[in-house]
């Protein structure tokens, strides 16, 4: 009786000691994030010392050697450089101009879409209005033989004015906003990971090789248009995005892999400079533009690389299993990229900072990576997963893949925290409940089974590790910033990166701790 009695107090006070060790640990966690946080610091310094990290590009690569010496001197262990492409081409813009010059002046607020080659020195052309560029061979048709020496004005985002009544108009949509208790309250009572209702972009439940083949798809539409463009002896076009008036959105691959043909000087035109010039054209006017573009494309290999980095583990059993996170560290060209994906990188850099500097010892290895190429379909990430877990189209994945406990993805812009899609995961839902009643009070704890795509995470998920993204505040991400000129410090609340890292520390520090790995779907 005695033994027994003695057994149950000794688990007592077994458990009694844990717990006031995690919450020792995450006291301190939550000190240094809040703080003593660097965060805003971090993201500063790479969007307006780095600027855009187009992938392929030398500006990248500066970048990541950066960000390799800022995680080594927090004391990082195994921080490397790895490289994910051969042929990724990279793409310096020297400068540009493009003006209308007749029948009027006009300024015209532009952007050259990336791996464009240059102009050849400056041009003055008419500009062509081809309202639908959808059909090809309509185009072919109606087009053939009258593009020689001119610009061209493609109809494939006509704007929406005030009092349309055909389609929505943007300007009636507000530029920011925050998910409210209704949103995010119907997300949590969602029952199937189906697009439906997500709070973010979504494809449903579909493979990675599905997804991949989407990608590829989409990023190859424009390829057919632009090679009759050119046989034809267009000098440029000029395309546009419906987002709301001065916001250019020069986002989309261009032939970016050593052997695909650089294609004519392509520009992203602001919506309000493009429905000027379309009208001028239907009412009978011929306008004429005047551009130059010098550009410079190159292939440097050593400049594609991922940024590794970990804090190993301090169990001798457990040191093996990875507590993994990441975000992506590549950006479109025509901004600093500081909400996509600068802040997401500065948080979870500034993730093992605070683990380091709180001197906590999590039991698991915890490691980062930041990944390129993500803009032009997972390219880095993929070649991680591929060499460390095996093959997409592998039927049995490496052992490695079932070392790693969870991979958690921040790639939403730079807004706070709101909690997290579990990807049809339902396993996961108590786990995660629990992990973050802690930080409850931040309003960071909702929970969704709903899937979003088109991030890094897709790539984890794939080889059945439990692989997910952080469901975050809209902001001003997809109205404003997202792969625009807009993209830019000024649209980083600091508050919220310091919610992001916080909490995310916290919630990483607690996986490593845990007697299991987390439950997968298969």
């Amino acid at each position: 009786m005695l033994t027994q009695s003695f057994r149950i107090l000794c688990c007592i006070l077994f458990l009694n000691s844990s717990l006031f060790a995690q919450e020792n640990a995450l006291a301190k966690i939550n000190t240094e994030g809040f703080q003593n946080s660097q965060v805003f610091q971090l993201v500063e310094e790479l969007s307006d010392s780095y600027g855009p990290r187009l992938t392929g590009t030398r500006q990248y690569y500066s970048a990541a050697q950066w960000a390799k010496i800022k995680l080594e001197s927090w004391g990082l262990n195994k921080v490397e450089l790895e490289p994910y492409c051969d042929d990724c081409l990279g793409w310096d813009l020297k400068s540009f101009n493009i003006e209308v010059t007749d029948p009027s002046y006009i300024k015209i607020e532009a952007y050259p879409y990336a791996w464009t080659k240059d102009s050849q020195g400056a041009q003055e052309t008419e500009i062509i209005f081809i309202e639908n560029v959808n059909d090809l061979e309509q185009v072919k048709k109606n087009w053939g033989g009258k593009l020689k020496g001119k610009t061209v004005l493609l109809g494939k985002n006509i704007p929406k004015l005030k009092g349309s009544t055909s389609g929505n108009n943007i300007m009636l949509d507000p530029l920011s906003s925050r998910h409210s208790e209704e949103e995010l309250t119907e997300a949590e009572g969602s029952l199937v990971p189906n697009p439906d209702n997500p709070l973010g972009p979504s494809m449903g439940n579909v493979s990675l090789p599905q997804m991949l083949a989407f990608m590829d798809k989409f990023l190859a539409s424009e390829r057919p248009l632009f090679e009759f463009l050119e046989k034809e002896g267009t000098l440029a076009a000029l395309g546009t995005t419906n987002l709301h008036p001065g916001i250019l959105h020069p986002s989309g691959t261009y032939n970016n892999r050593e052997g695909q043909k650089q294609g004519i000087p392509y520009f992203a035109i602001s919506v309000d400079d493009f429905g000027r010039i379309s009208r001028m054209i239907k009412k009978g006017t011929t306008p004429k533009v005047k551009f130059h573009l010098d550009s410079e494309l190159y292939l440097e290999p050593e400049n594609n690389v991922n940024i590794i980095g970990e804090i190993t583990g301090s169990d001798p059993k457990l040191k093996n299993e990875i507590v993994m996170i990441g975000a992506h560290f590549d950006t479109w060209h025509a901004s600093s990229g500081a909400t996509d994906n600068g802040a997401g990188s500065a948080v979870m850099m500034e993730v093992m900072r605070i683990l380091k500097a709180s001197g906590v010892k999590p039991k698991r290895t915890i490691r980062i990576g930041l990944w390129g190429g993500e803009e032009q379909g997972y390219i880095g990430s993929l070649a991680y997963a591929e060499n460390h877990f095996g093959k997409v189209a592998d039927d049995k994945f490496k052992k490695e893949s079932e070392q790693v406990s969870v991979y958690l993805n921040m790639d939403n812009g730079a807004g706070m925290m709101k909690g997290i899609y579990l990807q049809g995961n339902e396993a996961v839902r108590p786990v995660f409940k629990e992990l973050l009643k802690p930080y409850a009070r931040l309003g960071v704890d909702h929970l969704t089974i709903q899937n979003t795509n088109f991030t890094d995470h897709d790539v984890f998920n794939h080889y059945n590790i439990p692989a997910f993204q952080i469901i975050q505040d809209p902001l001003n991400y997809q109205s404003v910033t997202h792969h625009t000129n807009m993209d830019v410090l000024e649209y980083v609340p600091e508050k919220d990166l310091m919610v992001n890292a916080t909490v995310l520390a916290g919630l990483v520090y607690q996986i490593a701790q845990r007697p299991e790995k987390l439950p997968r779907k298969r």
